[in-house]
């Protein structure tokens, strides 16, 4: 469960009562004036429902593709993946839709990719190598890095250990990109993001925010998954919380 400090709360009653509501709404937490930290809603995106046609798909992730770009991420990830001790061999994409980030890794660093997901594209739409597994509990391909791009604030706190814990199973490095809950880039996105990109996109984009993890979350989370392990890492919160990285090595 998220937490929010004690300062800014108003009285009980009205306490209790915003507390009832957000439960009945999802909301782990609430944003009242003087609390620091974004709603954090279990409520699903559009783009989770099971009942998305292929196209409607094919069309956000082209765009989630080009706003990658835009934002820093795929020059980010690039950046990462150069800096690697080792030559790399195969990279894997954790939640790899329809493979956009891994045409860019290949195109730029010339590895072998693999996506992994629980949907794939139609027969024949694939445009690198996928397989459909879910990632927190099944086998994933071996290979030398994994990376999973603003995928993790849809998993539980549980089972982003679960994740952590099986990649290092196939993987010697984990870097996971993901978006921060945090009220600032929840404005900058609605400014300056959701009116250039497609209508499902920018409600989703929002939601992604208030279901991110905050710095002080994710850190405490991956701590809790690599005890034990002799794995080490490295977490960095961008500047206005845009994104937050972390690179973890076993």
């Amino acid at each position: 469960m998220a937490a929010v400090s004690s300062p800014g709360w108003p009285d009980r009653p009205f306490r209790r009562r915003q507390k009832k509501a957000a439960t009945a709404a999802g909301i782990e937490s609430i944003w009242l004036p003087g609390v620091r930290c974004v709603v954090r809603s279990l409520s699903p995106e559009i783009l989770d429902h099971p009942a998305v046609p292929d196209d409607v798909l094919d069309r956000s992730h082209r765009d989630l593709t080009r706003t990658h770009r835009w934002l820093g991420h795929s020059r980010l990830l690039l950046s990462a993946l150069r800096r690697h001790p080792y030559p790399l061999g195969r990279v894997m994409d954790i939640g790899c839709g329809r493979g956009g980030l891994l045409l860019e890794v290949r195109k730029h660093l010339s590895v072998d990719v693999i996506g992994v997901d629980l949907r794939l594209p139609p027969p024949g739409a694939a445009t690198v190598p996928m397989v459909c597994a879910d990632a927190v509990r099944q086998p994933l391909p071996e290979c030398d890095v994994a990376m999973a791009v603003c995928l993790v604030h849809h998993l539980s706190e549980a089972e982003l250990i679960l994740l952590i814990r099986n990649v290092g199973r196939s993987a010697r490095r984990f870097i996971v990109l993901d978006l921060v809950r945090h009220r600032v880039p929840l404005m900058l996105f609605r400014g300056f993001v959701a009116p250039f990109v497609c209508g499902v996109n920018a409600a989703d984009g929002m939601q992604s925010i208030r279901r991110s993890y905050t710095g002080p979350e994710m850190h405490a989370i991956v701590c809790e998954a690599v005890r034990g392990t002799g794995a080490t890492f490295r977490h960095r919160v961008a500047p206005f919380w845009v994104n937050q990285l972390v690179d973890i090595y076993w």
